[in-house]
């Protein structure tokens, strides 16, 4: 299997577990992430891996978002998780597939800033993963640990980024020791703090 193909579904699993040990009582806490409590961050990645697919199969911006938006859901019985991580497994079963594919990584996808190489969107994609996995952890209190080396990985590609706080989406880096573990050194180039505690 393709390694960077391998690293996104690793993420996506680890991503899914800690989703579904997220409380009933916990969906309205905050995260790291200021703008989002802990729904609003698994509604995000839901949307994000919604688009996989559609942007996958050579849609573009306008009609892949008219895609997702008629596969969203309405409520049902179950509260707000068991709505949010049934949706979560379908969006994940959809974006696994459609990137798993033959020739999905071959592809180039429409995404707002222009086309881009499948290749490189599954990065970005894993990258949220990780990121999204560690904030969604932190704010129910669970601990999370990805398979050797993809850590590693996705921040040798995140200092390829540049200047994320330049992008308004992300906080000013936060310092963080050289030898340190990567996933702190990542958090901290990402402007989170390894040590937040809700």
């Amino acid at each position: 299997m393709d390694e960077p193909l391998s690293a996104f579904l690793a993420a996506q699993r680890v991503f899914t577990e800690v989703v579904h040990a997220v409380a009933e009582s916990q969906w309205h806490d905050r995260t790291p992430d200021t703008e989002w409590d802990v729904a609003a961050l698994v509604g995000h990645m839901i949307e994000e891996h919604r688009w996989a697919a559609p942007l996958l199969h050579g849609q573009d911006l306008e009609s892949a978002g008219l895609i997702v938006q008629g596969s969203r859901k309405l409520p049902v019985d179950g509260g707000v998780g068991a709505n949010l991580a049934e949706e979560w497994d379908e969006a994940a079963v959809e974006s696994s597939d459609a990137f798993s594919a033959d020739g999905a990584l071959d592809r180039s996808v429409a995404l707002s800033r222009g086309d881009t190489a499948a290749r490189q969107y599954l990065g970005e994609m894993t990258f949220d993963l990780v990121i999204h996995g560690w904030d969604l952890a932190r704010a129910i209190g669970r601990d999370i640990e990805f398979p050797p080396g993809l850590v590693e990985g996705i921040y040798e590609q995140a200092q390829q980024f540049g200047d994320l706080a330049g992008s308004g989406f992300f906080a000013p880096p936060v310092d963080v020791p050289d030898d340190a573990p990567a996933l702190d050194r990542l958090l901290g180039f990402t402007g989170r703090d390894p040590d937040w505690k809700p």
